[in-house]
């Protein structure tokens, strides 16, 4: 038997500490939010801003938060990366759109299983364990005497079925086991809504490395690597194959009205069925459409920066070669100068194109082991300004789009508008910050937390200015490939 040693755990568990789902469930004001959360944001469910703010007004007082105004308290669940505010539309009639991420719902979840003292070890679940296990290990035994026995078994049963209904006898049904097994399916099926949109979370996963591009050939070359493998491994994965599953079963009429008679029926038999759970059955199929449409959405978005990619990907590939050939040249230049002692003149040695195609050929000896000067000390003020060469490693378009559709509803500030960014990570803080001090010079504006992502995956933290959006910024145009 494998097990983990004791350091592993302790990464593991230490990265979970971490993680947004458990800063929710260690919050000093966890009852207020999931009770709130619940009401309002469950099952993935999108809300308009506007309407979100209206509908916590009216509860919020209800469980002790009467004193925080409902735009404030948004804006903490989004910084805290506990709520999705993503601008729809552009123009005037933009408005920003609320949900719950993934992490939020997963401990909504597993709160909601608390409360309801979920189990699954009832005498119906006993039953279903033991005529799964029969029916899977009978299709992993090579024995084909077992197979036929249980076929032929399973055939006499459903003989003995018929000729009890030809005599007009029907067994009357247990009802506790099968309020048992309805209770297991309903657990399923609100796993389901939950978990089907990882499908599309992996994609974003998998394209989000494309924002942060390498201009050099090698990048590229690891990049397209890194994209074809991932999307070749999804595809293999259980969530595609549940993704195109579900897919099917909504879209197939004769099923999904199979599967919404049979809902229908065990909810109407069943009248001591948990009030939610009868709940998650009889919105199943809204609910799934939605999450399916949610991963067409992540889908357009994921197509959008493989395009993007794609598209610079000859212009940076040539880039990427042109200076590593120039660096190499003048790194042997460089060499050649302090090797020649005897040269008279001290000028640049021609290197002609046969030595350049054979780069990494001949080496040199660095006779000078001496360190280094050190650095000199950096300024104390940091020029905001210079990290604007990151525009090359962020989806600009994407940025300007929802500067653009924040703006023309009112002024906004920076926190506010990390805050709107789908996961942002330290290429999109900064270059949002870039493009605030552009418009907003203030230097004693008060510092704003905000959280991003780093490449490593975990959740940072990061203080800027209170500047201010005012006005719309130049959009990039898209790149046709």
């Amino acid at each position: 038997m494998v097990t983990s040693t004791l350091q592993e755990l302790f990464v593991q568990n230490d990265a979970l500490q971490r993680s947004r789902a458990v800063r929710l469930l260690a919050a000093k004001n966890l009852a207020p939010y999931i009770t709130l959360m619940e009401r309002h944001l469950d099952h993935s469910i999108k809300v308009v801003e506007s309407e979100l703010v209206a509908r916590l007004g009216q509860d919020m007082a209800g469980v002790g938060l009467g004193d925080t105004p409902p735009l404030v308290l948004i804006k903490s669940w989004a910084s805290d990366g506990w709520l999705n505010r993503v601008s729809d539309g552009a123009g005037t009639d933009a408005q920003n759109v609320c949900s719950l991420t993934e992490d939020a719902r997963s401990a909504l979840a597993f709160l909601r299983r608390l409360r309801r003292e979920d189990t699954v070890a009832t005498g119906g679940s006993i039953m279903a364990i033991e005529a799964g296990l029969k029916r899977v290990a009978g299709q992993l035994d090579n024995d084909p005497q077992r197979i036929k026995d249980e076929i032929e078994a399973q055939i006499a049963h459903l003989y003995e079925q018929l000729d009890e209904l030809a005599d007009g006898r029907r067994p009357e049904p247990d009802l506790v086991n099968l309020e048992d097994e309805a209770r297991v399916i309903a657990f399923q099926m609100e796993q389901v809504i939950s978990d089907i949109v990882r499908y599309g979370s992996r994609q974003n996963e998998i394209t989000t490395g494309l924002i942060d591009t390498d201009d050099s050939d090698t990048g590229f070359r690891e990049q397209s690597h890194q994209l074809f493998t991932g999307y070749g491994e999804l595809f293999g994965s259980r969530e595609k194959a549940s993704y195109a599953e579900f897919t099917r079963l909504v879209q197939d009429p004769d099923k999904r009205a199979r599967l919404r008679g049979d809902i229908a029926v065990v909810v109407d038999q069943l009248p001591d069925l948990d009030s939610g759970l009868r709940q998650v059955m009889t919105d199943f199929f809204r609910l799934v459409s939605a999450q399916i449409a949610e991963v067409s959405r992540i889908e357009q978005r994921c197509a959008l920066r493989i395009k993007r990619f794609f598209a610079a990907g000859t212009a940076e590939q040539a880039r990427g070669v042109a200076r590593q050939l120039n660096e190499a040249i003048l790194s042997g230049h460089a060499l050649l100068r302090k090797s020649v002692v005897d040269s008279p003149i001290a000028v640049q040695l021609p290197v002609g194109w046969s030595a350049v195609s054979s780069i990494g050929a001949s080496t040199f000896d660095i006779k000078d082991l001496r360190p280094p000067k050190a650095a000199a000390e950096a300024p104390s003020v940091v020029d905001v300004s210079q990290f604007a060469a990151l525009a090359t490693r962020v989806d600009m378009a994407e940025l300007a789009r929802l500067v653009n559709a924040a703006v023309a509803v009112a002024p906004v500030t920076l926190a506010e508008m990390i805050g709107m960014v789908d996961t942002p990570y330290l290429g999109d803080v900064v270059v949002l910050w870039a493009m605030a001090r552009k418009q907003d010079r203030s230097e004693d504006a008060p510092g704003v937390r905000v959280r991003f992502k780093s490449i490593d995956g975990r959740d940072r933290a990061v203080s800027v200015p209170a500047l201010m959006f005012t006005e719309p910024v130049a959009a990039p145009e898209d790149v046709e490939p």
